[in-house]
């Protein structure tokens, strides 16, 4: 390979970059932000020969600007602890454990990096395993970046995407040096098992990590499978970002319009991305699911109703449910629209110049072939409502289109037939309103 002349290899790594990364190839020569992927199975199978091959040549380590090591095997995306389609790379036995260190710390011999990805694989199956694997990896990545930042003439890495983390706390070592000099965080949780979100996680996250890089960070994503609500609500409140620019969340549940002031708060931000974002209409309260978690339903209304499908016994209160005192068991309602929120990013955020309001999920932003699938039409799963652990749009949908599901008729007490209709019009108009206004915005600036 150190024999081709650059202008060929050029050529042919142009048939080889993702489609939105072929324009950015200057002509006759080695991109300019080459993309470099440490992924599996063939890679390992030679031990990273051709990696150790690739960086003899210096055009190309000059040429890298980006780096995405892959765990996981390829096309695998697992957001929510489901059957796997394929099980992961290595784990924290794997024999390929020395040559994967070995391959990682040559990032110090490219000069020119600043961006590192990391794509994590969740096995619900093995929870020790996929945690242990993370811990490992990532504590590699660190001492790397740390012997690479004593290097003369070596850029710093300012971007970092933890994609498919999981939803445990890192440890303090991993705290305190990974992010050190990060200014553009991406970070996406999967979970394993029936535990979806971590309480401890969220409280790490909002009370932990995000304090300590809050005031270098020009750049934030953060993003989950139905992540915000329950088991956990996360909530920002009194994070500070002075020089934050671009802030995407992905897959957020909002319940309560203060759990979205963190964002409001946010006045040097100038781009705003939410991604599958939804605001719970409905809630049924049960012992199983809100007995001792902390979900805060302030403001939400109780509904009372002889036909809630409960037994007797049931309509008593919930044990240690930390807010409204106790919490009754039955279905609550919240009168929060997108048309408020919309209403009031536009009011509070007055450097915002963009705004993206779609549909895609969380797996889409985090592996590039699967943005394709976007419908480009946010409004159409805004609102949610959650019952027995799980969240659903059917409540939404009358009887006669979607057939007897868990409720026989439209009269339930969880049943909101229409709200997306009822809401479209007031909706829709915030959204425009709000998108003129970032598109004014941009043209004064």
């Amino acid at each position: 390979m150190d024999r081709i002349p650059n202008e060929v290899l050029s050529h042919i790594l142009s048939y080889l970059l993702p489609g939105r990364e072929k324009h950015r190839l200057p002509r006759d020569r080695i991109d300019h932000v080459l993309p470099v992927r440490l992924q599996s199975v063939k890679t390992l199978n030679d031990y990273f020969r051709s990696w150790r091959q690739l960086l003899k040549i210096d055009s190309i380590k000059a040429a890298v600007r980006r780096i995405t090591i892959d765990p996981a095997p390829w096309g695998c995306v697992d957001g929510n602890g489901g059957d796997p389609l394929l099980r992961p790379a290595f784990s924290s036995s794997f024999d390929y454990w020395p040559a994967f260190t070995a391959a990682v710390t040559r990032i110090c011999d490219i000069p020119n990096l600043g961006s590192l990805i990391v794509h994590f694989y969740n096995d619900g199956e093995d929870e020790s395993g996929t945690t242990a694997t993370q811990k490992r990896t990532l504590e590699v990545i660190t001492r790397t970046l740390e012997a690479r930042n004593s290097r003369p003439n070596t850029s710093i890495v300012r971007e970092l995407a933890l994609h498919g983390l999981k939803g445990t706390p890192l440890s303090a070592y991993l705290t305190d040096n990974l992010f050190r000099n990060i200014q553009r965080l991406h970070i996406t949780v999967t979970y394993g098992g029936e535990e979806r979100q971590r309480p401890e996680f969220s409280l790490y996250l909002s009370g932990t990590l995000l304090p300590q890089v809050s005031d270098h960070l020009v750049e934030l994503t953060l993003g989950g499978f139905l992540w915000g609500f329950i088991p956990v609500e996360f909530n920002g409140k009194g994070l500070s970002f002075p020089r934050l620019k671009s802030l995407t969340l992905g897959d957020y549940i909002v319940l309560r319009q203060d759990q979205f002031d963190w964002v409001l708060k946010q006045r040097s931000l100038r781009d705003l991305k939410l991604y599958s974002c939804h605001i719970a209409t409905h809630c049924l309260v049960d012992e199983f699911y809100f007995g001792a978690r902390a979900v805060n339903l302030n403001g939400w209304k109780k509904v009372f109703d002889a036909s809630t499908d409960m037994d007797q016994s049931d309509h008593g209160f919930v044990s240690n449910t930390p807010y409204l005192g106790s919490l009754q068991h039955g279905w609550y309602t919240n009168d929060l629209r997108w048309s408020n929120l919309f209403d009031r990013v536009r009011e509070n955020l007055p450097e915002l110049q963009s705004f993206t309001f779609d549909d895609i999920g969380w797996a889409s932003y985090c592996y590039e072939e699967l943005l394709q699938f976007s419908s480009k039409d946010g409004l159409s799963q805004r609102y949610l409502t959650f019952c027995k652990g799980g969240w659903s749009m059917m409540w939404y949908i009358p009887v006669t289109e979607r057939g007897v599901w868990w409720y026989v008729d439209d009269t339930g007490p969880g049943c909101a037939v229409g709200l997306y209709t009822r809401t479209e019009p007031t909706d829709s108009q915030a959204l425009e309103r709000l998108i003129e206004e970032t598109r004014k915005r941009r043209e004064v600036k």
